[in-house]
């Protein structure tokens, strides 16, 4: 890092004439004359991901955005709206993020009905639906005995609510069915303990088979996906029947069976579950204390729902608590209420070669776990969906919407006033450029495995997304943060609205490096502040990457080191926007790399006419820009000087602009459904 460093402080910049035409002539028009070449041609080296070896991995949708980074803006805004149209219902965001898998090559189509039809006719046939919906269990028991469960009475558990129970535990029959498909590849020497130790610690032993990374592709992610789907469905059904149902029946049950408990509990007490391998859990009223205890490795499917009350839910064993998943399904639906989650490894939203939901659907929460939690996946499917209230979420590392390897992981929060943290305390995952820093890879995360240079086993990244869509919320990270792409990962946060704090140190905040892509995109209003202390920020990136940041509106503050606000470093594309109000910029290195620059760590070689491009572009308000950036002022436009002083290689292509302009990007649907509808007649 010294000889870059040495080489950006030997580096100064020009200021382009002022053109009479400023303030007419399009914003990519003139950043187009200034640093003359075709932005048309914006994207990374092509042939570096056509010739990866992790190229058969890659994501359509990440390849999209390299491919066209300009469109990618829009993209991000359209799926933004998507999400919004979608958070009432927990199976339509299950669905959705499907869709976002469909984007990365999968096709599931489950609805509701299609997903509870053919069940419930069946139970409705049947003497007792409930000993019905329990019979798929019965060749799961220890062999050589009989499983003859003892089931409540009429009395005991009547209908309506049996006949909802029945149906949830016959939608577990058919998603179990789709569970053993996808994994009937993996070998069961792939034990939850060595996929986590692999994949989470990243400890393999010498040698040592299976190799979590050679089994991601034997996954089949469209039966994971519709089992997923199904299970949802039922259990988002009966959610609806509970809240439609005012005076329940009081019921306390519990059943062990086969493939784990069953807890039903709809007297309103307060109660105290301490539960291994649940396999259902309803309770109904109270404020309610769960404590998980580590699951069996046999233990595949998980559900529970809580109607009402300030509830805690803690676990100290990883993969333990029902919104986490390890080979199989789990969900997590608390339906209001102060809430307070508690876990470690694996928690909150958490799956391993499976698929993880968890719902808190109100009152002011908190999530605390230490890694790989709250919105993380490998080799599947976490959402998490945030209540209406104030929600706060800590963690150390890879959590917030971490996405790895065939994976896609999304945290919305619908509103309220949010902090998201990603602390140092402890230090768990030192990170290779600031050691007394954690590695956060969060907050809307995208990353691959990266073993070019060490024994091969790489693999293509997720992923990864955060979406806030109301309130004054804090992010505060490390390293690897906030809309930030590694090794063919896609990583993006989005936030819709507010005066929101951004806090970071490296690679953050629409940031990426080794062919990643990351984007940080803030609509609406909100005045915002935005510091980062070191290097690759705000709509940089490294190394054949994309880093994208586009704030709406607002009077906004951002501070960096150095490296940002549109920099773009060794053939990579990096875009900084912000289209409206009075900003201020603070750049700490005095070589002011930043505010559209485009460097590369030494001349010479192959890389040198190669595209990488950096631009800026603040397009409205009366603005406030560095001393020692002298080549950026208001209603002016500039280009970097290069380092190459004898031509104009296309590897130091930066510009920047200031004028009042219209945003390039469409942040939102530029046509109604109604619109659409009528122009496709």
């Amino acid at each position: 890092m010294l000889h870059l460093v040495a080489l950006l402080a030997s580096c100064i910049v020009v200021v382009a004439p002022v053109r009479a035409d400023i303030q007419t002539e399009p914003a990519l028009g003139q950043l187009q004359r200034l640093t003359g070449h075709l932005l048309g041609n914006a994207a990374p080296h092509p042939a570096q991901l056509a010739s990866s070896p992790t190229r058969g991995q890659q994501l359509p949708l990440f390849r999209d955005v390299m491919a066209k980074p300009l469109e990618a803006p829009a993209r991000a805004g359209m799926l933004a709206q998507s999400y919004i149209e979608a958070v009432s219902s927990p199976h339509a965001l299950t669905a959705l993020t499907t869709l976002t898998g469909v984007m990365a090559g999968l096709r599931v189509e489950r609805s509701t009905c299609s997903a509870s039809l053919g069940s419930e006719a069946l139970l409705r046939e049947a003497a007792d639906p409930l000993a019905a919906s329990l019979a798929w269990m019965a060749p799961m028991a220890t062999p050589g005995m009989v499983w003859l469960p003892a089931l409540p009475g009429l009395a005991q558990l009547p209908d309506p609510l049996r006949f909802e129970v029945a149906l949830v535990l016959s939608a577990m029959a058919r998603s179990h069915r789709f569970v053993q498909r996808a994994f009937a590849g993996v070998p069961q020497t792939a034990t939850p303990a060595l996929l986590r130790r692999q994949a989470l610690e990243g400890d393999f032993l010498s040698s040592e088979e299976p190799d979590f990374r050679q089994l991601l592709g034997l996954i089949e992610r469209e039966a994971l996906l519709a089992g997923m789907l199904d299970l949802v469905a039922a259990v988002e059904r009966l959610q609806g029947f509970v809240a439609a149902t005012p005076r329940l029946p009081a019921v306390a049950w519990t059943l062990e069976t086969p493939m784990g408990w069953i807890v039903i509990d709809t007297t309103g007490q307060s109660n105290r579950h301490r539960l291994k391998d649940a396999l259902f859990v309803l309770d109904v009223g109270g404020d309610d204390d769960y404590e998980f205890l580590p699951r069996s490795d046999a233990h595949r499917i998980s559900v529970l729902l809580d109607v009402g009350g300030n509830d805690r839910y803690v676990t100290r064993a990883a993969g333990a608590d029902p919104s986490s998943a390890t080979l199989g399904l789990g969900i997590l639906w608390d339906t209001e209420g102060n809430d307070y989650y508690e876990g470690t490894q694996q928690a909150q939203a958490s799956a391993l070669f499976g698929a993880a939901l968890l719902v808190d659907g109100g009152g002011n929460n908190e999530f605390v776990a230490s890694g790989h939690s709250q919105a993380h996946a490998i080799g599947g499917l976490a959402v998490l969906l945030g209540s209406p209230g104030n929600d706060r979420f800590t963690a150390q590392t890879h959590s917030q919407g971490s996405a790895g390897p065939h994976a896609v992981a999304v945290l919305i929060d619908p509103s309220g006033d949010d902090q998201y943290t990603l602390s140092n305390t402890p230090l768990s995952h030192p990170s290779p450029q600031l050691p007394d820093r954690n590695t956060s890879m969060g907050q809307g995360a995208g990353r691959g495995l990266r073993a070019d240079a060490a024994n091969g086993g790489s693999s293509a990244g997720g992923i990864g997304i955060l979406l806030d869509l109301a309130g004054n919320d804090r992010y505060v990270a490390q390293v690897f943060a906030q809309g930030v792409g590694y090794y063919e990962g896609l990583g993006l946060l989005i936030d819709d609205g507010g005066n929101d704090r951004f806090e970071a140190a490296w690679y953050a905040m629409g940031a990426a490096a080794h062919r990643g892509a990351g984007m940080l995109i803030k609509r609406g209003d909100g005045n915002d502040s935005y510091h980062a202390s070191h290097s690759i920020l705000l709509g940089a990136a490294h190394d054949f990457s994309v880093g994208i940041f586009v704030d709406e509106r607002g009077n906004d503050r951002y501070a960096v080191g150095d490296l940002g606000l549109g920099a773009a470093h060794d053939n990579s594309f990096a875009l900084f926007v912000d289209a409206a109000g009075d900003d201020s910029y603070g750049v700490g290195a005095s070589a002011c790399t930043a505010l559209g620059a485009a460097r590369s760590s030494e001349a010479g070689g192959l890389r040198e006419d190669l595209a990488n491009i950096g631009l800026f572009m603040d397009l409205g308000g009366a603005d406030r820009y560095p001393l020692h950036c002298d080549q950026a002022r208001n209603n002016a436009g500039w280009t970097a000087k290069r380092a190459l002083r004898l031509r104009n290689p296309r590897s130091e292509t930066g510009a920047g602009l200031d004028a009042e302009l219209p945003m390039p990007f469409a942040l939102r649907r530029q046509t109604s459904g109604a619109e659409s509808e009528a122009s496709s007649r």
